[in-house]
């Protein structure tokens, strides 16, 4: 009877929205254009026109189009991390899009975007200086949207002197992934043409055919190589992989339906200030992304006490993680239901490179308890400092690099008096005071989510289940890639109670005080405290870890004033 009663308020409340959605799915385009280099000698001029093209022609087919001209590396980090992040608020639906005109230039396989800042005279500071494609891809594929273009304008020349590189001109192919079609202004490997007009050949050629109904995106692109390759006299030649699927996509409109409705650009050049996301942003796009989640106006106190019995319901009857989940408020991390149960604290003495301090186990009682299902974000920080709390927090000034500071980011140098200033921040948002940090038996109870093994993967560990130093083998698995810094939170897949990054990313802090062994543990677990402590466990590992130091049973310990870039946090909510 709840179930049925809340689906049909959520029928009611959603209802305008779903049929908004249906007759037009949002659309998000990145554009930059990078012509002023400071470097000299690398100065191109028509990737900024270029972008304004491109950003004038995709507000014409309904694209929200934002317009960065003469990025710097942290301007474009930023709007990497600012596309994916409204791509996810907009919902699976939404159709993503990024264009960048400028210097791209490959090296060991890899592709990378220069921005005009960059000070660089070998591969090495290309490395060092210019996002890779990659990371920016990373970002869409987190935001989990069906459609997503790439178009890379970027491919003129190698502004490196020619002594110091190590690949050919041009960009590497990326293998297409699905849902994904990226297109290349030339064939990989090969060097396209600036352009002598006001703009590139391939500029002109996509702004002028992108525009026809009735021309499925594959079309737009085999089109415009048509184009291009004939007015170049076959010298360039546009390239594409596509991983489309599904319903076919058309940018002007397919069969005759009504054209998408034009778009005002953003042609600001400025972006937000790092982090920033203003209220309008959180209430429209909170409410996209999560649909059970609870607008915090007077009169939907009631609709949240709903969704969080609901969802401890579902979890008490071995529900779908879908329908354990719950948001008490739109600033509110996404929390899942866990139920209660029992389990083995601790590390069997047979379990390989296993520490002293992982026993003696212990059978420990659980009682139910909800946590968030990822790390706690950079942009879950701001929506606690624009809200009045975390007060005088310093995470983001002792991290060392802005892009390790993008929203979808874990939040990382944060102590745990700072984390607990969110938890009571959390508080001041809903009736009592249900959230706090995890207890450390809840933490290892929730990363086992039933499992008795070294991970909740088994008793071996991949490169696409966690994050931490894939290079080392633990237990004869595979080796992998080592990302070496924090990846977005919920990049990688959840655990069965529905919980992302457990293991690696970043290690977490628990509520206990830390102690050298079980000893003495029995029954029910509860926090372990005492007075005067001023060292907290900390659990799960993270990005700079060796494998066997991402355990289930892992523990270490850390001042309770202390910062690291290797540890973040979670938090935890009372049933009621």
């Amino acid at each position: 009877m709840l179930r049925t009663v809340i689906a049909a308020f959520l029928c009611l409340i959603l209802a305008p929205v779903a049929l908004a959605e249906s007759q037009q799915a949002p659309r998000y385009a990145l554009v930059i254009g990078n012509s002023s280099y400071q470097q000299t000698g690398w100065q191109l001029p028509n990737p900024a026109r270029d972008a304004r093209l491109m950003a004038e022609t995709l507000g014409k087919v309904g694209f929200t189009v934002d317009l960065v001209i003469d990025g710097t590396e942290d301007q474009m980090e930023r709007a990497f991390a600012d596309h994916g992040a409204r791509l996810k608020a907009g919902g699976s639906d939404s159709v993503g899009l990024i264009y960048y005109a400028g210097h791209g230039v490959q090296s060991q396989g890899l592709n990378y975007l220069v921005p005009v800042d960059a000070n660089a005279r070998s591969e090495q500071d290309i490395w060092r200086q210019a996002p890779r494609l990659g990371d920016a891809l990373r970002y869409v594929e987190h935001a989990g949207n069906a459609v997503n273009f790439v178009i890379l304008d970027a491919c003129r020349d190698n502004p490196l002197p020619s002594a110091t590189r190590s690949a050919a001109g041009g960009l590497a192919e990326v293998k297409p992934a699905r849902g994904l079609l990226i297109s290349y202004s030339t064939a990989p490997g090969y060097v396209a043409y600036d352009g002598e007009g006001e703009n590139s050949t391939f500029a002109m050629a996509l702004s002028q055919t992108i525009g026809q109904q009735n021309l499925i995106a594959e079309q737009v692109f085999k089109r415009v190589a048509d184009r291009v390759n004939q007015s170049t006299n076959g010298l360039q030649t546009p390239f594409y992989n596509s991983g489309l699927t599904g319903a076919d996509f058309c940018f002007a409109g397919c069969d005759g339906g009504p054209a998408p409705q034009p778009v005002p650009t953003n042609t600001s050049a400025q972006l937000p200030a790092h982090g920033a996301r203003g209220s309008a942003a959180r209430s429209a796009g909170d409410m996209a992304e999560v649909p059970n989640a609870v607008n915090a106006a007077p009169g939907f106190t009631s609709v949240s006490t709903l969704l969080r019995g609901a969802a401890f319901t579902a979890a008490d009857a071995g529900g779908a993680i879908a329908e354990r989940k719950f948001r008490d408020c739109t600033d509110c991390p996404e929390m899942v239901a866990i139920p209660g149960g029992e389990f083995m604290m601790g590390s069997p003495a047979t379990e390989k490179e296993r520490k002293d301090n992982e026993g003696p186990q212990w059978r420990a009682t659980i009682k139910p308890f909800a946590a968030s299902a990822t790390e706690i974000s950079w942009a879950d920080l701001t929506a606690c400092v624009e809200g009045g709390g975390c007060v005088g927090n310093e995470a983001a000034n002792e991290t060392r690099s802005d892009q390790w500071q993008q929203p979808g980011l874990p939040v990382i140098n944060i102590t745990w008096v700072e984390a607990m200033a969110y938890v009571d921040w959390l508080n001041t948002r809903v009736d009592g005071e249900p959230y706090r940090l995890l207890s450390e038996a809840e933490w290892e109870y929730a990363a086992r989510a039933g499992t008795t093994t070294a991970f909740n993967t088994g008793d071996t560990l991949t490169d696409q289940q966690a994050n931490f130093n894939a290079g080392r083998i633990y237990n004869d698995g595979p080796k992998g890639v080592w990302p070496r810094r924090p990846m977005p939170v919920g990049y990688y897949p959840p655990n069965a109670f529905g919980l992302h990054e457990m293991h690696g990313n970043v290690a977490e802090w628990t509520a206990d005080c830390s102690v050298r062994s079980y000893l003495g543990r029995f029954g029910e677990a509860t926090v372990y405290d005492e007075r005067g402590c001023r060292s907290r466990a900390v659990r799960g590992g993270s990005w700079e870890k060796v494998p066997s130091y991402v355990r289930s049973a892992i523990r270490d310990a850390f001042p309770d004033t202390g910062r690291d870039d290797g540890i973040g946090f979670r938090v935890a909510r009372d049933r009621d």
